[in-house]
This record gives structure tokens, C-alpha cells and sequence, in this order.
């Protein structure tokens, strides 16, 4: 019982590390290993925790509800929490992330190889046709996930950070390229925005370990966290290796500074495995890329299924999100990232508070704790997007002072501060109940 217990969590652990992996996570670790030379350990630990450490908070925090984001947004305010999770799920699902999965997949691993004559169209739609076949089945999607195609994906990376790391590339630079370099590993890790994309997939995750009928919330509690412990101990070693592959190239004096991550990547892969690299780097991208529109194209799925009450099917919406996320992937994703990007810098600092503070729920009494900070962000997310794209340089004045602005945690302290006041505010109530 207990060995099948920890199988289950072991097959969960790699289906969860497998959806966060995308393309974004296999090409920001090199790079960073590059710039950061013999400090390559500094930025990635910056980086796992920024990254990982995020996505397993947000784990735990949809653990308290269910999985259920609404839940958990419901703390703040019922309308709040289907308008913020709608935005959260139509961005990160068929309006980007889904979109760019095949998009990516098309530009880094069939490019190079087919070039332009294999046609787009064709690829997206045998993509997400692929994508349909693997997760019209919502008791399957894991499994499918987790004993197969992630088995593949870090063998895969396995043989790229093992054969790198036996005939590395070149010399690890002395120093770091840059200055701070945990710095700009917990800014790139903070930027992938993988709080968000764990309030997509904790519904597929905790759904799964809801299927196994432990009739025991803290047994299915403590499933959820194991299994998300184990992806993000995967994630940080995946991570750790490809740093270190990027930090070999931090002596080659000829690669300029601002190289393309992405060409980094491939430059570094033909490097270490010579004319087979363009095809183990193809296999890489298009296992990331499908396990994480897998995960997203399911997470959707179930999200609209429990948000109708059922008046569609999960089959139903499962095509749906396909074929909306082909259509785009190939009419230009860069038109959908202008509208996506803003929404999605907008919510971002809310809903990173709101599941930090989901995690303490259970000691959370007063809905005015989650309400004050949430909102808070949310006020600065708007003035922060209008200053991302200089409309207001006045508002500059008011970041600069925030801590922790330059790694782009400028909600850190006002989310602090919200709470301390709802506390205040809470107790004096209290106070004046018992007088009454």
C-alpha cells in the first residue's frame, strides 16, 4: 500500500514537473549559467527559487481549496475571484501559453530541421490533435504524462547535461559577466510566472490524487505537497545542470554578452553532441512543450467544466481549447502577447499574494487579511504595467522607493504592510464585538 502510495506520487511529482517545464525553463537556465560563470550555482539558486519555489507555493496554497482558484479568490470576493481566474486561465491557456507551446515547438525543432517547407498549419494541427488524444481522458492525463513522456523528456536532458558536464565545452569563467547574479536569477525565475500556471495545474494535480478515494484530507494533503516537493526538487537538479552547461561556454571570448537564449541553447547543444544535437534539442523542445500544453490544455478543460456546472463536458472543452489554442498559434501569437502580457502583469502581484496567503488559510479568520493586500497589489499591478510601458514616469518615483523593485517584488512589503493593517483592523473589531 505504501510502495503503491509513493508511486503514485513519484508518477504525480514528474507529471507536475514535466507542465512547468516548457520551452521558457529549458532556455533561461544556460543563459544564466553563461552570464554568471563560476558563480553558475548562485543564479540558479536565485532562480529555483524564484521559479520553482513560486510554483510549489502556489501547490500548496490551491491544496487548502481543492485546487479550486475561485475558492481561494473567494476569500477576497466572490466576483474578484472568477474575473481574476478567468483572466489567469484565458492567458496562460488558449490566448498564450498553449498557443506559444506549438509556436516554439515550430520555430526550435522542426525549423531546423524540415525548414519552411513543412507547413505551420500542418504542424499546429497534428500538435494539438496530439494534445486532444492525450488528455480527452482526465483520469488518464497524469499517468500519461508522468510514466511516460517525462521519462523521455529528462533522459532526454539527461544525456545533453551529462555528456556536457564529462566533455564540458570550454573553461568556467573566473567571474560572473554581470554584477548580481542571484539578483537576475530571482528576476528570470519571478518572470516565468509559474505562480500562475500552479493555479492551472493544482486542478489537474489535486484532481488526480482525489481519484485514489483516501477519504482523508490530510492524507490528500500531504500527497499534493510530496508530489510537489518531488517536481520542484527535479526542476531545481534539471536547472542546476543546464546552468552549469551555459557556464561552460562563459569562457568562449567570442560569444557576445546579449546572444539569443535560444541560440545560446542550440549553439551549446551542437557543441556537445555534435550533428545529433539539432535532434536531441527537437526531441527536448517538443516533449516541454507538449507535456506543458498537455497539462494546460486539461487544466482549461476542468476549470470551464467546473465554472459551467457541467453544462459542457470536459471532452467537450477539452477540443475547444485545441482548437482555439491552434487557431491562434498560427494567425501570430505576437498580437495576442500586447493584449495577454499587460492582463497578466496586471494580476500577477495579487494573485502571488493571495496564494502566499492561501498557504496560512487555515489561520486566516477574518477575509479582511486576503482583502487589503490583495487589493493593494492589484492598484500597484495597474500603476506597475503603466510604467512598463513608460505612459506614466511620475509613477517611476513610487516603485523606485518600494523595496525590492529591481527583482520586480515590489508587492512584497505593500503585501506585508496589508496584512499588518487588516490584523490591526481585525483585532479592533474583535474588541469591539466583546464590548458589545
Amino acid at each position: 500500500m505504501i510502495k503503491g502510495r509513493m508511486t503514485k506520487i513519484l508518477v504525480i511529482g514528474f507529471a507536475l514537473f514535466a507542465m512547468f517545464f516548457g520551452a521558457g525553463n529549458l532556455i533561461f537556465p544556460p543563459y544564466l549559467g553563461f552570464i554568471s560563470g563560476s558563480k553558475w550555482g548562485l543564479s540558479t539558486l536565485g532562480f529555483s527559487i524564484a521559479d520553482a519555489g513560486f510554483g510549489l507555493i502556489g501547490i500548496i496554497a490551491l491544496a487548502n481549496f481543492d485546487g479550486d482558484i475561485i475558492k481561494l479568490g473567494s476569500r477576497v470576493n466572490r466576483k474578484f475571484a472568477v474575473a481574476v481566474s478567468l483572466a489567469i486561465i484565458l492567458c496562460i491557456g488558449p490566448f498564450l501559453a498553449m498557443p506559444r507551446t506549438a509556436a516554439t515547438s515550430y520555430e526550435i525543432a522542426i525549423i531546423p530541421i524540415f525548414g519552411d517547407s513543412f507547413s505551420k498549419y500542418l504542424f499546429s494541427f497534428i500538435f494539438f490533435l496530439v494534445c486532444i488524444l492525450l488528455t480527452i481522458r482526465a483520469n488518464r492525463v497524469v499517468d500519461i504524462v508522468g510514466k511516460f513522456l517525462t521519462p523521455a523528456l529528462l533522459v532526454s536532458v539527461g544525456i545533453l547535461i551529462i555528456k556536457a558536464f564529462i566533455h564540458p565545452v570550454g573553461p568556467i569563467a573566473d567571474k560572473a559577466l554581470v554584477d548580481g547574479v542571484i539578483r537576475k536569477g530571482l528576476r528570470d525565475g519571478y518572470q516565468t510566472m509559474d505562480a500562475l500556471a500552479s493555479c492551472m495545474f493544482s486542478l489537474v494535480v489535486i484532481g488526480e490524487v482525489k481519484t485514489l478515494k483516501l477519504n482523508d484530507k490530510n492524507k490528500e494533503f500531504k500527497m499534493t505537497i510530496l508530489s510537489g516537493l518531488t517536481a520542484t526538487i527535479c526542476l531545481a537538479l534539471v536547472y542546476g545542470g543546464l546552468a552549469h552547461i551555459g557556464a561552460t561556454y562563459s569562457g568562449n571570448m567570442l560569444v557576445p554578452i546579449d546572444i539569443d537564449n535560444t541560440k545560446l541553447l542550440v549553439d551549446i547543444t551542437n557543441r556537445v553532441l555534435g550533428t545529433v544535437g539539432v535532434y536531441v534539442i527537437a526531441i527536448i523542445v517538443l516533449l516541454a512543450c507538449l507535456t506543458t500544453a498537455i497539462g494546460l490544455v486539461s487544466a482549461t478543460a476542468s476549470y470551464f467544466t467546473n465554472l459551467l456546472n457541467g453544462r459542457f463536458s470536459y471532452r467537450q472543452l477539452v477540443v475547444v481549447a485545441a482548437v482555439v489554442s491552434g487557431f491562434i498559434s498560427v494567425l501570430g501569437v505576437s498580437e495576442i502577447i500586447k493584449i495577454s502580457a499587460p492582463i497578466l502583469e496586471v494580476i500577477y502581484p495579487c494573485i502571488t499574494t493571495l496564494i502566499i496567503l492561501g498557504m496560512f488559510n487555515k489561520w486566516i479568520k477574518d477575509d479582511l487579511v486576503y482583502q487589503i493586500p490583495v487589493y493593494i497589489n492589484l492598484i500597484l499591478g495597474f500603476l506597475a504595467a503603466f510604467v512598463e510601458r513608460g505612459i506614466s514616469s511620475p509613477l517611476q518615483k513610487l516603485f523606485d522607493i518600494l523595496p525590492l523593485t529591481k527583482l520586480g517584488l515590489y508587492w512584497v512589503v505593500p503585501m506585508i504592510v496589508g496584512v499588518l493593517i487588516a490584523l490591526i483592523i481585525s483585532k479592533f473589531k474583535e474588541g469591539k464585538a466583546e464590548e458589545a
